[in-house]
């Protein structure tokens, strides 16, 4: 392979990985206590983190799920 090629496959591949990494969903399960701190119904709120829902009901459990950047920045 030519040194070229290397480098502009590297060039793309680097930043598309760590896009990636960042962006993936980390979702922590709310318990009853959280759920009662909410001024609206979990069921009403449509927050957004970048591309998903932050609340989500998955298995019958409530999760706050944030993208690793925003977990990692903000909380």
């Amino acid at each position: 392979m030519k040194p070229r090629l290397v480098v502009a496959v590297l060039v793309f591949l680097v930043p598309v990985a760590a896009l990636v990494f960042v962006l993936h969903p980390v979702c922590v399960p709310l318990t009853a206590d959280d759920l009662k701190t909410f001024n609206v119904p979990i069921e009403q709120r449509t927050d957004r983190d970048f591309y998903l829902k932050v609340f989500q009901r998955r298995g019958g459990q409530w999760y706050q799920c944030k993208t690793w950047i925003s977990r990692f920045f903000f909380f």
